[in-house]
């Protein structure tokens, strides 16, 4: 008895945690006083280009909270959210998606939508390949398919994060299921990638001192929390410096970059 009232209790602690980071997210994301303030700016960039193109019919594939369903949804003639019934239990949203299916296996007749989403989602699938094929034969002929995946990021909603993928892979998933590719962009490079991944950390370490809900967790969580604040703050500063720095240099290769936005065209 004394066992399951300490799991219920840690299970209401870690969802009023993940509630908590969705409202502060929602609010702040936007902003230097978010700590992942620069991987947000990518997934922002996805959305601003899923506009581009949002018409007709469209598919969300591994939906998640779907915090970008509002903005779109006016956009176009029918929002369809798809996720996996196992994925979809992690996440607390006003939205919930009309279908839970796998993805590698999409319960959609082929050619049936204008525009498809995959928004953070490759890295959390066992076959990337057949997803994207998935998402293609479910396309129109000329229809959009607009890809956001991070390649260097911890690991998240483990047990279902199972890898990151290249540019080389990326395209040759792509060029395997009768797509064009209009845009493949690389997005973040090396100081962006450390300073966030330090700014990840600290946060991710602070999720981990709340879930244990232990005296030493709390001795700990008070000066790591305080310390936490002002380095995440001054390390996306520092990075809005570099950006513009860099901007004075020559354009050299880039071998460490954080995420890739992909929009690619169904041939016709």
């Amino acid at each position: 008895m004394l066992k399951c009232s300490k799991l219920k209790n840690t299970f209401m602690g870690n969802s009023l945690v993940k509630s908590l980071w969705t409202s502060f997210t929602e609010t702040l994301g936007g902003t230097i006083l978010h700590p992942q303030y620069t991987i947000l700016k990518f997934q922002r960039e996805a959305i601003n280009e899923a506009k581009k193109y949002a018409k007709g019919n469209l598919v969300d594939i591994g939906c998640g909270r779907m915090p970008y369903r509002k903005e779109l949804e006016p956009l176009v003639k029918s929002y369809i959210g798809v996720d996996h019934p196992n994925v979809s239990k992690l996440y607390s949203s006003g939205y919930k998606p009309e279908i839970l299916a796998d993805a590698k296996k999409l319960p959609f007749k082929s050619k049936m939508f204008d525009i498809a989403l995959l928004f953070q989602v490759l890295e959390h699938v066992d076959d990337p390949g057949k997803v994207v094929s998935e998402s293609a034969r479910v396309l129109k002929p000329g229809g959009m398919l607009i890809i956001s995946v991070p390649f260097f990021y911890p690991l998240h909603d483990m047990p279902y994060d199972f890898g990151r993928y290249t540019k080389t892979a990326l395209k040759s998933f792509i060029d395997i299921s009768n797509l064009h590719i209009i845009k493949l962009e690389t997005q973040g490079g090396f100081f962006e990638f450390w300073l966030q991944m330090l700014n990840t950390f600290l946060i991710k370490r602070i999720n981990d001192m709340l879930k244990k809900l232990s005296i030493i967790s709390f001795v700990l969580l008070i000066p790591f929390a305080f310390f936490s604040v002002p380095i995440t703050l001054f390390n996306n500063l520092l990075i809005l410096f570099i950006n513009l720095l860099s901007k004075l240099f020559p354009k050299y290769p880039n071998y460490f970059p954080l995420d890739y936005l992909i929009v690619a065209k169904k041939k016709l």
